[in-house]
């Protein structure tokens, strides 16, 4: 749609505004003319305030209409609604009806349009506020399932420290129950050897004696110290066999590794662990 222009010719009998009347302005008809240049050249904006100027310099209503125009084509919606409603409110002898009526109809349309802009920068805003607490929930729940597995990991790290603390423990206990054993086993051997000796040293006054009572006594004395000679070898040997079971192999356990160890208490084998 054209701008409803006034004739210039009305502008230029018009009396001069000193505003414009200064050497170097322009006056009311060329702003209006430049306004017309701007409007059909789609510098819609520009258009209003050359119109703006032209009706300060020389009120106009037919310039209010057009200032409402152009802001409406340039899709400044609320400043063109202001300019209507100014036309709309004008007396009755100073308003074109034809214009009367395109303004109301422009006014609808852009009262239809601005709730339209409302109701989506509403839902804009509904939206956004939606996904920042979305993005918020979410920062949370990261933040919580981030401290959850610090825990986590916490946890675990203690039970590992727990572990190898108790494997240490074992370790240490195997190797002072096989020293003991080992040192049970020594002894028992120095004691087998030494009623040897004597269960020897006994036959030999077996084998001399000539009184009967003599080589019945040498004859017990013999089987005597032979026994615990036995026993004494036989303990050493289990003794030393449990002293290898029971001494633990390759080192102190380290973090992560599996191993069989001898049960505390001696009735069967235990798995030791290391995580």
């Amino acid at each position: 749609m054209r701008l409803a222009f006034l004739l210039s010719l009305a502008l230029v009998v018009s009396a001069p505004s000193p505003a414009w009347a200064q050497k170097g302005a322009k006056s009311a008809a060329a702003l209006v003319k430049e306004g017309e240049r701007l409007y059909n050249s789609g510098k819609y904006r520009e258009a209003a305030e050359a119109l703006k100027k032209a009706q300060d310099l020389q009120p106009n209503p037919k310039l209010i209409y057009n200032i409402a125009r152009a802001y409406e084509r340039s899709g400044d919606l609320r400043e063109a609604l202001s300019w209507y409603q100014q036309y709309v409110g004008l007396r009755a002898e100073e308003a074109d009806p034809s214009l009367l009526k395109k303004s109301a109809i422009a006014m609808d349309q852009i009262r239809v349009l601005l709730e339209k802009e409302e109701k989506a920068a509403a839902e804009a805003e509904a939206q956004r506020q939606r996904l920042q607490q979305e993005a918020e929930a979410a920062r949370r729940k990261a933040e919580e399932e981030k401290a959850a597995a610090l825990r986590a990991e916490e946890a675990v790290r203690q039970q590992r420290k727990a572990e190898q603390e108790r494997a240490m423990a074992d370790y240490r206990r195997s190797r002072v129950i096989a020293f003991s054993l080992g040192g049970l086993a020594a002894a028992s051997v120095g004691a087998g050897a030494f009623f040897g000796l004597q269960a020897r040293d006994a036959r030999s006054r077996f084998d001399t004696a000539t009184n009967p009572d003599t080589k019945q006594t040498t004859a017990d004395e013999t089987r005597n110290k032979s026994l615990m000679a036995d026993v004494g070898f036989g303990v050493g040997l289990a003794a030393a066999i449990g002293a290898i079971v029971v001494y633990p192999k390759g080192g102190p356990p380290e973090e992560g590794e599996v191993r069989m160890t001898l049960a505390p208490s001696g009735l069967g084998a235990g798995m030791e662990v290391s995580f």
